[in-house]
């Protein structure tokens, strides 16, 4: 009797058992269902997995999605590897671990339709390759028709993205220099002065990173001093319209009106209190000069009038 209860009660357990293992068959094959090959979902992956390199990977691996693919995607979501393995990821760090570990011959090629993504904080659906596709496509931030994600130069500003790499470590994601939330490579002004990166090209050669008009070691597109003369260059916006640009042609101005002002202080000035104006009086300059007295010094300004009368002249005739 014993034997009979100890044998119902194997074949019972066998029962479950095989029960268990044909719902987990199933059960993977609804997911293989919902889940197909994606060229869009190998591009992502390949592209954040070139921002894994540092020791702030995960946060380069969501900038990486933010602005090269223009979206964040709602977790839960679950990809596909080309062995057929899927793999359902949580969050950020799920993800960057995911596409850190991939190889050449391990990696994903597939995600599960439809998944949601934030886009401009806004949720938006994706159901199938072509939708997602489109999402990605759409990604380009200069308009020069080129994705981002396939964009050398994501701005336009003449600066290739490896370039905007300030901090040297490999990765450019994560240089903002103005602390804007968004990075050099996509931020058409990286200082924040007011002047896009490509006008502070200063010596038009296409390639803002070698112009240092103060000669500090910080090129001008990352300086917000850049003549060094104490004012940001975002104060130095004299009409008030976001665009140094214009203001430079305002400097100009103001230089040419100060030297107008010491056009007409030399021509009222009389060093040697002749009557006559120096701008138009040789003998104040030349002073003791024809009786061999090179030394002279009129004005008493420290300079001999020798010296002096170069200095006016050339003054006076700017």
């Amino acid at each position: 009797m014993k034997k009979i209860k100890f044998l119902l009660y194997s074949l019972a357990l066998t029962l479950i058992t095989i029960s268990c293992a044909n719902n987990e068959t199933i059960d993977d094959e609804l997911l293989l269902d919902q889940t197909e090959s994606s060229l869009s979902a190998k591009s992502v992956t390949q592209v954040l997995q070139s921002h894994t390199n540092s020791t702030n990977s995960t946060n380069n691996v969501q900038n990486g999605i933010e602005f090269d693919f223009c979206f964040d995607f709602v977790y839960p979501v679950t990809l596909l590897y080309n062995n057929g393995t899927e793999v359902i990821i949580s969050d950020i760090d799920g993800l960057t671990n995911v596409v850190a570990s991939t190889t050449e011959t391990l990696y994903i090629n597939g995600i599960a339709f439809p998944f949601d993504v934030n886009t401009n904080n806004t949720v938006q659906t994706i159901n199938n390759e072509n939708e997602f596709e489109t999402l990605i496509n759409n990604c380009d931030t200069d308009g020069d028709g080129i994705p981002n994600y396939q964009d050398d130069d994501d701005d336009g500003d003449g600066i290739t993205d490896s370039n905007e790499d300030v901090d040297g470590d490999g990765d450019f994601v994560n240089d903002d220099t103005d602390g804007d939330g968004i990075p050099n490579y996509v931020d058409t002004d990286s200082d924040n002065d007011g002047a896009s990166d490509a006008d502070e090209d200063a010596d038009g050669d296409g390639d803002a990173t070698n112009d240092d008009a103060d000669g500090d070691g910080i090129p001008n597109y990352l300086d917000t001093d850049s003549d060094n003369d104490g004012i940001n260059d975002a104060d130095e916006d004299a009409d008030g319209d976001g665009e140094l640009s214009i203001d430079e042609q305002q400097e100009a101005f103001e230089t040419m009106r100060e030297r107008r002002e010491i056009d007409q202080f030399v021509n009222r000035f009389d060093s040697n209190g002749d009557g006559m104006m120096d701008s138009a009086d040789f003998d104040s300059f030349v002073g003791d000069y024809s009786s061999g007295d090179l030394r002279a010094d009129v004005n008493g300004d420290g300079v001999v009038d020798t010296q002096d009368l170069i200095t006016y002249r050339d003054m006076v005739t700017r």
